[in-house]
């Protein structure tokens, strides 16, 4: 059963005695006849943008709008908003099923690409994301198999944008780590749904299909520590996640013979547990293909800027059309660090993840400056307490940063009908 998510009361004001006042009012009327989603509706088209304070409830009850809250400071204007699309091994069992439960973007983003990717996923993606973590013969969990994987990301990729931007959240920028790049151009409309879920399945089935025998470690040392450790030994960086944190990948014995190297110097590492070793040389027999079939599919430019992992840089909006883009992108090590200092440097200053939690936030944070009083990381949704309610946690938070938040919207796109969970287990 969905659990019932608490409810949005928006509450603004000219000063923080006067936001007291509306808060004490606003628990009056819901203490009465009102009831707590009415009420949410008249603050929420009563709210004035004009004033300096602002506060955002998650109320279950009248009594919440009273409970001792932050001390009120006034709306301060809003730094630059990034979007960060997160990529595999953030996936979870019944991703999105909740939020789709409550709203219709979010459930026909869903079905469209399972509907999409039809017969060439077996089992059907919608059968994936219903199971609550059955393993298949291989023993991963049937979400976790890259043939899979990629399309559900895509799937929860696009309910949220359309969601986020149904309340008004649009973002400066956006990125990804590795898939979630894809999934950020996708968003961004480099590719329509359909073919947006051609390049996410035959993608994940490229790599799917790679040998087995490759291996990744995430090893806490810098980039210049590591590199002269890798000179002929088949071993590359994948990703370089901080200053001071990076991934390996290669063939199994060669990532072990590196490892057990790191290990008798302090070093920490931790397997990660995936079936490949991509952003590899493992991954050059899927190039060619992946360029293949990206040509065949019609593509235009970015409607919003986008670093990209190859180099941190933002790319020209013109290249994600071309294959060339998308090909080195999936061999090139994934410049983590360099995406963050890139946004930093924009004036980025709230960075909102989109996927199913906050995985890629946690790599995110630890490349922030020491001092981050203005800079914050959010996850637009996430298990706990549930999908809906970690949403509404987020989009509070973006509202009292001053990225405004369009509650009336809100709350018609979040309204559960039967149609939102059509096709959806």
């Amino acid at each position: 059963m969905t659990p019932t998510p608490p409810v949005p009361l928006v509450l603004t004001a000219p000063t923080a005695d006067g936001l007291a006042r509306a808060a004490a009012g606003a628990a009056a009327r819901a203490g009465g006849t009102t009831t707590l989603p009415g009420l949410a509706r008249e603050l929420a088209a009563g709210a004035d943008p004009r004033h300096r304070f602002r506060r955002v409830v998650l109320a279950g009850s009248a009594a919440d709008l009273t409970a001792p809250g932050p001390h009120p400071v006034p709306v301060p204007e809003p730094g630059r908003l990034a979007f960060l699309y997160s990529g595999q091994s953030s996936q979870r069992p019944r991703q999105g099923l909740q939020l789709a439960s409550h709203c219709s973007l979010v459930a026909g983003a869903i079905a469209d690409v399972a509907r999409y990717a039809g017969r060439r996923l077996d089992p059907p993606l919608d059968t994936v994301l219903a199971e609550e973590g059955e393993h298949g013969p291989d023993g991963l969990r049937r979400i976790d198999v890259t043939t899979h994987t990629q399309p559900a990301l895509l799937a929860l990729a696009l309910g949220l944008t359309d969601l986020l931007a149904a309340a008004g959240i649009f973002p400066d920028l956006v990125c990804g780590h590795s898939f979630g790049e894809v999934a950020a151009a996708a968003c961004g409309g480099v590719w329509d749904r359909a073919d947006a879920t051609t390049v996410a399945v035959e993608r994940g089935r490229l790599l799917g299909a790679l040998p087995q025998g490759g291996a990744m470690t995430a090893v806490e040392a810098g980039e210049d520590e590591i590199t002269p450790l890798l000179a002929g030994t088949g071993v590359e960086l994948s990703a370089v996640h901080t200053p001071t944190s990076v991934v390996l990948a290669g063939p199994v014995a060669a990532v072990h013979a590196v490892t057990d190297i790191l290990a008798s110097r302090g070093v920490r590492t931790t397997r990660l547990a995936v079936g490949g070793a991509y952003h590899s040389a493992a991954v050059d027999p899927v190039l060619e293909p992946l360029r293949a079939m990206l040509a065949r599919l019609p593509a235009g430019p970015l409607t919003v800027p986008l670093v990209g992992n190859a180099d941190g840089a933002v790319v020209d909006t013109a290249a994600t059309a071309n294959p060339a883009h998308w090909v080195r992108h999936c061999r090139a090590t994934v410049r983590w660090a360099e995406v963050m200092r890139t946004l930093i440097t924009r004036g980025v200053t709230t960075y909102l993840e989109i996927g199913p939690g906050a995985a890629l936030g946690r790599l995110a944070t630890p490349n922030l400056p020491p001092v981050v009083r203005d800079q914050v990381v959010l996850a637009a949704t996430g298990p706990e307490p549930d999908e809906v309610t970690a949403l509404l946690t987020a989009l509070a938070a973006l509202d009292v940063r001053g990225h405004a938040v369009d509650w009336s919207a809100l709350l018609d796109v979040l309204a559960p009908t039967a149609d939102s969970v059509r096709g959806i287990r």
